[in-house]
């Protein structure tokens, strides 16, 4: 923001408050009042960059100017520091603002005790008014703050789908990467090694064992093969840790499972398919071992360990058959969990894989007590109920009213604005509990618990009746019929005011007259300042739903580019695979129907290869490390 701007609101406060001044002559008391006012405003202008200060020096200020300036004859007894006071409750809001809760309710408690120093004993109704009007401001710059989140937040959003769309051909190559090496690498390697030990041992048997294997594990990997560059989605699998652990079993491991507490659905995948990997290296750099599978879950995360005690060196069967991106597949998967994944040698002897995913962060728990909606509208009622508890005051103090009938009309006008707690959550009960409780004023006239003449208190609730309209067009639903409210809440008041007009107990035509005629004349009086609520309730509606429609449909339209951007390069990878990998595969099952089991070898190597070339293709070559788990 531009200095002038930061300048240009205390310099025009200090401006008011000269002028407020009319015949200001030299003297000691008017230099210091002087001196006061440009303390104010150079506390004033800090609120940007230091809040906390500038309310302590704008606080200070005015202190020290209500105890030295209300004995000077140049300025009025108690006012002289009416415009620039205005500073403190703007040093407030920035506070509230730019800070945290903590520190907000420090400075409010500060100002309060400041406002006690000064005024105990002196104005006890200004003590009544500051606590409200402290809530107030402070509440309102809470939510000023919220709403520069949320717009921070969308903000956000929309850099993340923005990046998400420029990085979505890259992050669907990186996962069609990761996700055909897992599938080849666990069913091709798995027929390589199975077919070409069959095939060293020479038994028919063994032959026969292998070939039925090859012939069901080929379609299986052209059915998976299929499905995972198809433009829809494959549904996630089925498969459990124990099946996985059971496959490997049935191809020659000794593996042992042991789990512990179940992770969420996705972490679960994320870990399948970490643990497939390395059992498949198990397979390849530890055949006949025996290997330790452990998976536990916790309020901390999940951690899956892969451990075997193999000699890690790559049968003849398994060599050239590793692709090289196992370690960075495996990453990548817990990565995208907050995770990590590493990977070495045992001091026992063997290889070990230990993956952990961190628990996801619970969300914050509010301190209800605390919001600042439940503050601004405790205020609010505060707020609704001063010049009705003053009006209360004077009745008793001036006109006499007995302290039952105070009490009474007390309760009533309480009462009356209380419903206002709900405007947010309920606004439409809200609207018709103040509507019904604005007729307590005519029955307690009626009831002679408080005289006619003094019916005048009523008025001062007015504020609590424009509050519930506003919060109707503001939050009620099915925002076209909100005109409703408005129309029934205008026409009580004007039959409660008319109600209140007629007072006497006669009744007869002439009284019904008038009654009809100030309910006419008190709806037409009353309508301008109803509708005016209903309508600024609508219009702050209108403007919040727009700017949330612009935001999301910004994220909408960025993600939906993303997406068509994936699916394009799924297409494009998916015409590559038809064009080298799946024709090699395919020959798989059937050299295995014809018990070809050197074609089966064969092929399953072939496809292995063309799977190589088609994921160099698809990333960077990587670096390949030459530990036995990559």
């Amino acid at each position: 923001m531009a200095r002038w701007k930061v300048w240009l609101l205390p310099a025009l406060a200090a401006v008011a408050q000269l002028a407020y001044w009319p015949g200001l002559a030299f003297s000691v008391r008017a230099v210091t009042g002087i001196a006061v006012v440009a303390v104010v405003t150079a506390g004033l202008c800090l609120r940007r960059w230091r809040p906390v200060v500038a309310a302590a020096v704008v606080t200070g200020g005015l202190g020290l100017g209500a105890w030295a300036l209300p004995q000077q004859v140049y300025f009025s007894p108690g006012d002289a520091l009416l415009l620039i006071s205005a500073a403190e409750s703007i040093a407030l809001f920035n506070v509230a603002l730019r800070c945290s809760r903590r520190t907000t309710v420090l400075v409010v408690l500060g100002m309060l005790a400041v406002q006690v120093a000064l005024l105990v004993g002196d104005e006890p109704l200004d003590l009544l008014l500051a606590p409200p009007l402290y809530a107030l401001v402070a509440a309102l710059g809470r939510v000023r703050r919220r709403w520069h989140e949320d717009r921070s937040a969308a903000a956000h959003r929309l850099a993340e789908a923005e990046e998400a769309r420029r990085d979505a051909a890259a992050a669907e190559q990186r996962r069609l990467a990761r996700e055909l090496h897992d599938v080849t690498a666990h069913h091709l390697t798995s027929i390589v090694v199975n077919a070409t030990a069959a095939q060293f041992v020479g038994r028919p048997e063994l032959t026969a064992e292998a070939l039925t294997f090859a012939a069901r594990t080929g379609r299986e990997t052209l059915v998976a093969l299929h499905q995972l560059v198809s433009v829809l989605p494959a549904p996630p699998g089925t498969t459990t840790l124990a099946d996985l652990t059971d496959d490997f079993r049935q191809l020659g491991q000794v593996v042992r499972l042991t789990r512990t507490g179940s992770p969420p659905p996705a972490q679960a995948e994320a870990l399948h398919g970490i643990a497939r990997e390395a059992l498949t290296n198990t397979l390849r750099y530890a055949p006949g071992a025996t290997v330790e599978v452990s998976q536990t879950y916790d309020g901390t995360g999940a951690t899956l360990v892969v451990a075997d005690d193999g000699p890690g060196v790559a049968s003849d069967a398994a060599k050239g058959l590793g692709g090289g991106r196992g370690l960075s597949g495996m990453r990548d998967r817990a990565a995208a969990f907050g995770g990590t994944v590493t990977a070495g040698p045992r001091e026992s002897g063997g290889w070990e894989v230990r993956a952990t995913l961190p628990a996801g962060a619970a969300p914050a728990r509010l301190r209800v007590w605390l919001r600042s909606q439940v503050v601004l509208d405790a205020g609010l009622l505060l707020l609704a109920l001063v010049l009705p508890l003053t009006g209360v005051v004077l009745l008793v103090e001036e006109d006499g009213v007995a302290p039952a009938a105070a009490v009474l009309t007390l309760l009533a006008v309480v009462a009356h604005a209380v419903p206002l707690l709900w405007r947010r959550t309920r606004p439409w009960t809200a609207l018709i509990a103040v509507a019904l409780t604005g007729w307590l004023a005519p029955l307690l006239v009626v009831t002679a618990v408080l005289p006619p003449a003094e019916a005048w208190i009523f008025l001062f609730s007015t504020g609590a009746d424009l509050a519930a309209v506003y919060a109707v067009a503001a939050y009620g639903k099915k925002p076209a019929s909100t005109w409703i409210g408005l129309v029934g809440a205008l026409f009580s008041a004007a039959l409660v005011l008319a109600a209140l007009l007629v007072t006497d107990d006669e009744v007869g035509v002439g009284k019904v007259a008038f009654f009809l005629f100030t309910a006419v004349f008190g709806w037409f009086a009353l309508a301008l300042p109803y509708a005016g609520s209903w309508i600024a309730g609508y219009a702050t509606r209108r403007r919040r739903e727009r700017r949330l429609a612009v935001e999301e449909s910004a994220v909408a339209v960025v993600s939906a580019e993303a997406l068509l951007r994936a699916r394009d390069e799924r297409a494009r990878v998916a015409a590559g695979l038809h064009a080298t990998v799946l024709t090699a595969a395919a020959r798989v099952p059937q050299a295995a129907e014809q018990n070809d089991l050197d074609g089966v070898i064969v092929a399953a190597r072939e496809s292995l290869a063309a799977m190589r070339g088609l994921l160099d293709g698809l990333r960077p070559a990587q670096e390949v490390s030459s530990s036995p788990s990559v």
